[in-house]
């Protein structure tokens, strides 16, 4: 079953404030639980039911809930609801609605788990949605990844920062809009995340709320909206991918800046525990890129991401992490536009997709939005497999432990085109592991 969501329920007008906003997020605990997150402020408590099939929603798991109130000078206030859906089995197709009797239920949803190590094969290939910066104005992907997600091509989706433009826009309602223009995909599929540099509004408060039900790390951060689950740097695994997130934001915020060393802390003991046996796949990704070649933030802002930051923090860099645990990629956005590169290491690349010895870096930041297109600045590096302005987004297939295919899909209405194939490539690593500087 697949319930389409409306863009914005304001066009709905229900009688009941019903949920709305409804995303899904893998599980802290276990690759197979799945968190959900929702809003409805006309009730202070909720619940989701669910079970494996849809005329038959015996589970129920009460939801835990968190006031928010937007810092612009309404100081809009609503609430969140965040339940789990756990002990479910691997690649399994589960069905469920949130909401209450006193508010009312949304329309039943479904999702399917990731595999373990029984289903892994059976499940290959394994299909993520990647891309950043999406705009609720000008979202030029938003139809052709909703039916990526109707038609089930998609596992997983990873956002790579900046949302809405902004989720503080119009006193918050900017951000409620963008995520029900998101529900009929993220109601459906894990829509994992990680922060932009539009997300740094009140102390970084709406992308900590908005997306509570992440995996998280151990501590807590504070906005303005207060104490919070640690969201912004964490980890999680499908399949046999690992993937890491991290904030690049905290590079560059100045009072964000004791969060520095502590999620180089976390991403060298994170990476330093993986079983490449299980995991042999590793995918690091962040909202600012280490490399790109278009305009000014290719140079002294890339060069923070890769060093640390500021001088005080150049000891955290955290490409030379990536490098010494074997991270095959590093996924951005930031940058209006696409890029591919191949293996890159202090500036330095061997051109090569098979078996590289260093981390693949990838910009994929033109979902589109109100800023429109980036255009390319700076003559093409060597770096750099292929590159464009067209709005797009990717698609990221794993066949197995050492063949990894990519595509970028172009949706730009300018040219007039919808979901042409422009770049593809086969990664193959058949020696996953630390590479050697």
């Amino acid at each position: 079953m697949f319930a389409l969501a409306a863009i914005s329920l304001a066009l709905v007008a229900p009688a009941l404030a019903l949920p709305e906003q409804i995303h899904l997020a893998l599980g802290k605990n276990s690759p197979y639980d799945m968190t959900v997150q929702f809003s409805d402020s006309s009730v202070s408590s909720a619940a989701v039911r669910f079970g494996s099939d849809s005329s038959n929603l015996s589970q129920e798991s009460v939801t835990t809930t968190h006031d928010f109130t937007d810092g612009g000078d309404d100081k809009y206030k609503q609430t969140h609801h965040i339940a789990v859906m756990d002990e479910l089995k691997p690649s399994t197709i589960y069905y469920y609605q949130v909401g209450s009797d006193e508010g009312g239920w949304s329309d039943v949803f479904d999702f399917k788990t990731a595999p373990d190590s029984t289903t892994l094969s059976s499940s290959y290939p394994l299909k993520f949605g990647i891309w950043g910066d999406m705009g609720f104005a000008n979202s030029q992907i938003l139809k052709a990844v909703t039916d990526e997600v109707e038609n089930k091509n998609f596992d997983m989706i990873l956002h790579v920062g900046d949302f809405a433009y902004d989720f503080n826009s119009n006193n918050g309602h900017n951000g409620d809009d963008f995520m029900n223009a998101i529900q009929p995909l993220a109601a459906h599929v894990p829509y994992m995340v990680d922060m932009g540099n539009h997300e740094q509004a009140y102390r970084m408060s709406h992308y900590t709320e908005r997306f509570r039900n992440m995996p998280g790390s151990e501590g807590t951060v504070t906005t303005d909206n207060g104490e919070a689950p640690n969201n912004w740097f964490y980890s999680h695994d499908f399949g046999n991918v690992h993937f890491v997130a991290i904030n690049t934001e905290v590079l560059f915020v100045e009072e964000r800046h004791e969060y520095v060393k502590k999620q180089y802390e976390f991403v060298e003991a994170d990476l330093k525990a993986v079983n490449r046996t299980k995991t042999p796949w590793i995918v690091v990704h962040g909202h600012r890129p280490m490399y790109c070649s278009c305009d000014a933030d290719c140079t002294f802002p890339a060069r923070m991401v890769r060093n640390g930051g500021y001088a005080l923090h150049r000891k955290y860099g955290l490409e030379k992490l990536l490098n010494k645990y074997g991270a095959d990629f590093y996924l951005a956005g930031h940058e209006h536009n696409y890029e591919r590169m191949y293996d890159v290491y202090d500036g330095k690349t061997t051109q090569t997709n098979v078996n590289p010895p260093h981390t693949v870096h990838i910009v994929t930041g033109d979902a589109g939005g109100p800023e429109e297109h980036e255009p390319f600045k700076f003559p093409n590096p060597k770096r750099t497999a292929f590159r464009t302005a067209a709005y797009g987004y990717s698609r990221m297939t794993i066949y197995n432990d050492t063949h990894i295919h990519w595509e970028q899909v172009e949706t730009d209405t300018d040219d007039n085109v919808q979901g042409l194939v422009i770049d593809e490539v086969w990664f193959v690593q058949e020696n996953h592991g630390p590479f050697e500087v």
